[in-house]
């Protein structure tokens, strides 16, 4: 399945200045790039479905790279949970899954926010980090609306299907090793 998604996917590249080392992100039909900020701590572009608004997403995907971040993954998905639970009247998370995606330390996390206590929104999150060598890389895919109960996944199981598909094609090349190539 892997396979497939990487021959049919359209690839968002998302390098920082800094790096020979590319995070490859597919690219969704019918998705725009809302916000792209890019400083010397990094890089973070936010896109929306093109339907949607800054105002009134439903769905989100943040990719970022961050430079000088001494985490591992497993801590960065830890305080993510520890985050997330601060700001939320209820909270809960799935179990870290973590591995490797193109020999660099890799994992991912489901994380719920029942109600938000900002807008009184829910959130689900699934987090996919990878620990490159240039860089941090987070790529968060978000669904946002009613609150909801800790236990309640707000999501579809379909959809939840096509956010996994989606963290699966991610990959990390670099233009500098001839082992990693990056797809055009």
């Amino acid at each position: 399945m892997r396979r497939i998604l990487f021959s049919l996917a359209v690839f968002l590249l998302f390098q920082p200045a800094f790096a020979a080392e590319r995070l490859q992100v597919p690219q969704l039909p019918d998705w725009k790039v809302l916000s792209t900020v890019t400083d010397k701590a990094g890089q973070a572009t936010e896109l929306i479905p093109a339907a949607e608004s800054a105002e009134t997403w439903t769905r989100r995907i943040t990719v970022q790279a961050f430079r000088g971040v001494p985490l591992t993954v497993k801590d960065f998905l830890e305080q993510a949970v520890e985050k997330t639970a601060a700001v939320c009247e209820s909270a809960a998370a799935g179990p870290a899954s973590l591995g490797l995606v193109a020999g660099r330390e890799a994992g991912s996390r489901a994380i719920a926010c029942g109600k938000y206590k900002g807008d009184g929104r829910g959130t689900y999150v699934l987090h996919f980090a990878i620990r490159g060598a240039d860089a941090f890389y987070v790529v968060s895919r978000m669904w946002r609306g009613a609150p909801f109960a800790v236990g309640q996944v707000p999501v579809s199981g379909d959809e939840l299907l096509q956010w996994r598909d989606f963290a699966d094609a991610i990959d990390l090349c670099d233009t500098a090793d001839p082992r990693r190539p990056c797809r055009d």
